[in-house]
């Protein structure tokens, strides 16, 4: 909807409420004085948060309570033909999606920092959002993808006239977003179902960063770099492996966590990570670049950056499976698997075995041969059915096909699943519960049985 402004609006119904980004800015509306409520088809770890806070939700899309409803706000999975969505239309209440909602939130804040980019998002918006909160006399706002444990919250609502979040690139969401700083920290082809090629993802890319004043752009990627060509505002580049505005020298890594000397412009200081992954170099830099452009001394940044522990489910530590770690981590992309199970090589003592659910058909027809070859740096793969999200299976690909093709084991429940670790895992062994969907059940099935 163009043009939409939020203030005025008193009662807020949101269709799809226990999603992350979802459940986050109901509570934000909520934290401004605004009566809200919202349907959703199941219950959550999200809407447990949310009735704790006083918001009803509905489970149900045949009668949603629309009486006295000024503004609906639904998610990108769904759409206007939508039962509740469709009902709140008929009765003349105003329909935005979630992404123009956002975008009107962000115009309140004078500093805004969006987080774009295939991969990494909630890290380094989480990162950011630390540093800024430990920083004295700052008290930033911020909405992320994933549980913060440092607020144990998605979100906050601070008073210094910060605002810092996580920009999705799905459906183009994020062009209803216009940061003043935009990060964009990698670049590649994803969300098949929309996208049809890298060059379209480019090109929404180079749209998202076209309003902003500031461009923090990783220099490593090359999808990041074309999506810069036209940009007409300040470039502010970093990489890993290359001289840029902020760059990394001097890696090293213990026990899979890194620390390394940063340069930037006036200088250079020695940035110790408290996230493991030689990945996290590329995203603190990210997140040191956008903090520097935004007024915070690099002394400031380094120890934020040193407090910052990660985000739920990115390589997150949730217990132990017969004297096996166990690691529960979001990663859903090729690129991300090879990145998390890098990881768990350098911590690993013993096997690295992993259970891993793909999200949605589209991405794993299109991804197919990465995906096996991303799961096969595993010791032990088992594979569960497709977390089917917003699409039907039409395309001839399974879970079981993924299985077999990584040589690795077809789970056709969560409870097989369960079994399949509580048989597998041993001493020293590092077992990782993989995917974006509703993976992080098999944990659950585990607790039950133990």
């Amino acid at each position: 909807m163009e043009g939409f402004v939020l203030q005025g609006h008193k009662k807020v119904y949101f269709a799809g409420i226990g999603g992350v980004s979802m459940s986050a800015l109901a509570l934000i509306l909520r934290s401004k004085g605004m009566e809200v409520l919202g349907y959703d088809r199941s219950h959550s770890h999200e809407t447990e948060i949310l009735e704790s806070h006083g918001v009803d939700v509905d489970y149900s899309e045949d009668s949603p309570k629309l009486e006295g409803v000024d503004l609906l706000v639904y998610t990108a999975a769904l759409n206007m033909a939508h039962p509740v969505v469709a009902k709140a239309a008929e009765r003349g209440i105003p329909c935005v999606t979630r992404a123009v909602l956002l975008g009107a939130i962000i115009k309140e804040y004078g500093v805004s920092i969006g987080v774009a980019g295939t991969h990494g998002k909630s890290t380094t918006s989480g990162m950011i959002s630390r540093i800024f909160d430990v920083t004295p006399g700052r008290d930033p706002s911020f909405a992320v993808g994933a549980l913060l444990p440092f607020v144990n919250a998605y979100y906050k609502v601070g008073t210094d006239g910060t605002f810092i979040f996580e920009a999705d690139e799905y459906k183009d969401s994020f062009l209803h977003f216009m940061p003043t700083t935009a990060v964009v920290l990698n670049v590649c082809h994803d969300h098949p179902d929309y996208f049809k090629d890298l060059d379209q993802v480019v090109d929404s890319f180079s749209k998202y960063i076209s309003h902003s004043e500031y461009a923090v752009l990783d220099l490593d990627s090359e999808g990041a770099v074309r999506c810069a060509a036209d940009y007409k505002g300040k470039a502010v580049w970093y990489s890993t492996e290359k001289k840029a505005d902020y760059y990394a020298s001097r890696v090293s890594e213990k026990n899979g966590y890194c620390s390394y000397t940063l340069h930037y412009p006036q200088g250079r200081i020695r940035i110790k990570l408290s996230v493991p992954g030689i990945h996290n170099v590329s995203n603190s830099l990210a997140a040191f670049a956008a903090c520097h452009i935004n007024g915070l001394t690099p002394e400031e940044i380094a120890a934020g950056i040193a407090s910052f522990t990660g985000v739920s489910r990115r390589f997150e530590h949730i217990g132990e499976l017969n004297g096996a770690e166990v690691i529960s981590d979001y990663a859903h992309h090729p690129d991300e698997i090879a990145a998390c199970l890098r990881t768990a090589r350098k911590m690993a003592k013993g096997r690295v075995i992993t259970v891993f659910q793909p999200h949605t058909y589209s991405r794993l027809k299109e991804l197919f041969d990465k995906f096996a070859g991303s799961l096969s740096m595993s010791d032990i793969v088992a594979v569960t059915d497709v977390f089917s999200a917003r699409e039907a299976d039409t395309l001839g690909v399974s879970g079981e096909l993924l299985a077999r093709e990584c040589g690795g084991f077809y789970a056709d429940s969560f409870a097989a699943a369960a079994r399949f670790l509580t048989e597998t895992a041993r001493k020293k062994d590092l077992v990782i519960i993989m995917g974006a969907g509703d993976i992080y059940k098999v944990w659950d099935e585990l607790k039950k049985s133990s």
